[in-house]
């Protein structure tokens, strides 16, 4: 029974510290930056045994640098040059958010337990990710466009209620105010710009002294994107004045 007990405790300890909300910094490289919950400055952050970062603290890393921080499980993340998170500590759901990259890139190492991957998600300013694998990177550009990238294993993205699950090998994007894409090969390229239609308008035509003609203000845009308007039926107030756009100023008698 006491043997039961020990190894009980030994496989409940990690779940226990992690429940404090601490994260421990394995490694350093470069400029990294720690600042914590109740402060509004940074202070450079060192590497060692005994240096933890807390749920609400910030980390920022310069160009060139790097960190890794440990979960008590054995889970890890290593956060790339020019990148900002927030260490979190909640839960929503069956998911246990671990950190809230608002910047840069981060590649996520999650240990299995009982087989299964362990359950915690990471934010972003656009997307949630829940961990269903155990290796995937997630990227977030100054636009806040980001990208993950699932390299063992699986991972949901998740956005305005639409999600998409990635499989080993595939990654997707996701813009703000949008649905995640359907999930590509990580060797294809994502278009990360927007594709918008335009129409093509034709220059009006002009008189001598460079003003629109007139043919062309009795059929203006203005007019065109009216479909009341009266030169092509309905109800509309306009008339077919040229000078209707003209302000009439009354004053009192």
């Amino acid at each position: 029974m006491r043997k039961v007990l020990n190894v009980l405790a030994v496989l409940l300890l990690p779940s226990a510290l992690w429940a404090q909300g601490t994260l421990r910094v394995s490694s350093v490289t470069g400029q990294v930056e720690w600042r914590a919950a109740s402060s509004r400055t940074f202070a450079p952050l060192k590497s060692g045994g005994s240096t933890v970062v807390q749920a609400g603290d910030e980390i920022r890393t310069s160009d060139g640098s790097s960190v890794i921080l440990s979960v008590p499980d054995g889970s890890y993340m290593v956060v790339s040059g020019n990148s900002n998170l927030i260490v979190e500590d909640f839960w929503s759901g069956n998911l246990k958010s671990i950190v809230n990259l608002m910047m840069g890139q981060v590649r996520f190492y999650i240990q299995k337990m009982g087989g299964r991957p362990n359950p915690y998600s990471v934010r972003t300013p656009t997307a949630l990710i829940a961990v269903r694998g155990t290796i995937f990177d997630v990227t977030v550009d100054p636009v806040q466009i980001v990208e993950v990238r699932c390299l063992e294993g699986r991972v949901t993205v998740e956005n305005l209620d639409r999600e998409v699950i990635l499989d080993e090998g595939f990654k997707t994007l996701v813009r703000p105010g949008e649905i995640p894409q359907r999930p590509v090969r990580n060797e294809a390229t994502l278009i990360k710009d927007r594709v918008i239609a335009l129409k093509k308008k034709s220059a009006p035509d002009t008189e001598v002294s460079g003003t629109p003609s007139i043919d062309v203000l009795a059929n203006d845009n203005d007019r065109r994107n009216r479909p009341n308007d009266p030169q092509f039926g309905g109800h509309s107030l306009s008339i077919d004045n040229t000078q209707r756009a003209k302000p009439t100023l009354s004053y009192p008698q």
